[in-house]
């Protein structure tokens, strides 16, 4: 059987699942699109609207581009112990990971890992779980802003809320501890005397351990710096959205559009958005619940129109770019 497992076919099969791959990208794309087909005529009145404000319209274009090059820096930072990748390579890895999460679990961290050196891709999920977690911190950052205004808090609550979510990072950057190299467990050398139960709960733990090592060796300036690029993309969503509001000719004001975007970036991060477990269903819910009650009912044709825009073109890229992959 071995005989059949050579290199040349290995890279067959790799080609094949690459194309299996793209397809089940393609076929997501459609059927979030199927789904949504109601509110087609409206989303073609909004793309004729804008077509008047060509300039806004293209300004959205390139703040997508600006935001995904923001996170394919800020992936390069967090993995540059692991693999130096230029800022395209790093890119390429972003896209790619958003097109496999949009119909697998951990699509995400496998379309990024796919970049790096065989050896070092299990490590990679530390870097992908402190990126997510910086990005979680800034959205948050903004979204309570968004509570304190939707909710008409006090400023001295609103401040308070600040200041415990500021000191939240500042001690996780300033008083966190480098764990020492770890010793891993070699169970496969042992396999003899581990029952097949064991040898899966030691590579778990080895795997749990060597990604908690990882992520303690960051700096503090790597961390800043990753912080930094995180704000730079929430405030670029935000820019988008106020500007293809007033380009739509929407009646909110830059206040209440900054105040409902910050709630629908919140509620994202928070409610399970995959793919398999609600769709934009729960976006566009949340969307019409927030804006809705800040005087505007038609933004599920914008947040559609921006999906489209910031994820579905992104993941039509990614899809093809699975092709381009060599078995390494």
């Amino acid at each position: 059987m071995k005989k059949y497992i050579t290199k040349e076919n290995q890279k067959k099969l790799f080609r094949v699942l690459n194309f299996v791959l793209m397809f089940l990208a393609w076929i997501y794309l459609y059927s979030q699109i199927k789904n949504h087909n109601l509110f087609f005529l409206q989303i073609t009145n909004l793309w004729n609207e804008l077509q008047k404000k060509r300039v806004i319209l293209l300004i959205v274009f390139a703040l997508m581009f600006t935001n995904w090059i923001l996170e394919a820096k800020k992936w390069q930072i967090l993995i540059k112990s692991l693999a130096k990748i230029n800022l395209l390579e790093s890119l390429e890895a972003v896209w790619v990971g958003l097109s496999l999460a949009t119909f697998l679990p951990l699509g995400n961290y496998l379309g990024r890992a796919k970049k790096l050196p065989q050896k070092n891709r299990f490590d990679s999920a530390a870097a992908l779980m402190v990126n997510g977690g910086l990005q979680f911190w800034a959205t948050m950052l903004g979204g309570i802003f968004g509570i304190s205004q939707f909710l008409e808090l006090g400023k001295l609550i609103t401040f308070l809320l600040f200041v415990f979510w500021i000191l939240i990072y500042l001690v996780g950057i300033f008083f966190y501890k480098k764990l020492p190299p770890i010793k891993t467990q070699k169970v496969i050398e042992k396999k003899y005397y581990f029952s097949k139960t064991l040898k899966t709960v030691s590579y778990i733990t080895n795997w749990v351990q060597n990604n908690l090592y990882f992520a303690s060796q960051y700096s503090q300036k790597e961390i800043l710096k990753a912080t930094f690029l995180a704000l730079l993309r929430y405030t670029v969503f935000m820019i988008q959205m106020i500007l293809i509001f007033k380009a739509a000719g929407f009646l909110l004001s830059i206040e209440k559009i900054i105040v409902g975007s910050s709630l629908l970036f919140a509620a994202k991060s928070v409610l399970p958005v995959g793919g398999f477990v609600v769709g934009l269903s729960v976006r566009e819910a949340t969307a019409l619940y927030f804006f809705g009650s800040l005087g505007e009912e038609k933004v599920v044709t914008i947040t559609f129109l921006l999906w489209i825009i910031n994820i579905g073109l992104p993941v039509l890229v990614g899809s093809v770019l699975l092709l381009r992959n060599k078995i390494t």
